[in-house]
């Protein structure tokens, strides 16, 4: 019984590790692609040297602030993604255990019922 417990436990730990191995690269990625925008968007800010220049990066904002409402809605939607997929893995973890459970209680019932017999 201790090493079926270990055993669903381990399986548990390394569906984990893995799905939040997963979490921190998305995580790092959306950081740099948001980062790299920021650091992009100050440095053409610091070039302004007049109203014209002013102008130019008004206008290039708004094509950017549309291009990260995209980028958020595809972060969204691979965050769903990633959310349905831990779900499911850490369903087929239980669903594993509860399917084997019945066989091994199975196995030690029909055994100690024999033994009962022999002895």
């Amino acid at each position: 019984m201790n090493t079926d417990m270990f055993e669903k436990a381990n399986r548990l730990n390394e569906t984990l590790f893995t799905q939040f191995s997963k979490a921190t690269e998305m995580q790092m990625e959306a950081f740099r692609r948001y980062a790299d925008v920021a650091m992009e968007q100050a440095r053409k800010v610091s070039e302004v040297r007049d109203l014209d220049g002013l102008k130019q990066v008004t206008s290039e904002q708004a094509e950017t602030l549309k291009s990260l409402s995209e980028q958020f809605t595809s972060d969204w939607k691979a965050w769903q993604g990633y959310l349905n997929e831990t779900r499911e893995q850490v369903q087929q973890v239980f669903a594993a255990d509860a399917d084997a459970e019945p066989a091994k209680e199975k196995a030690p019932a029909s055994k100690g019922t024999g033994n009962k017999t022999t002895a």
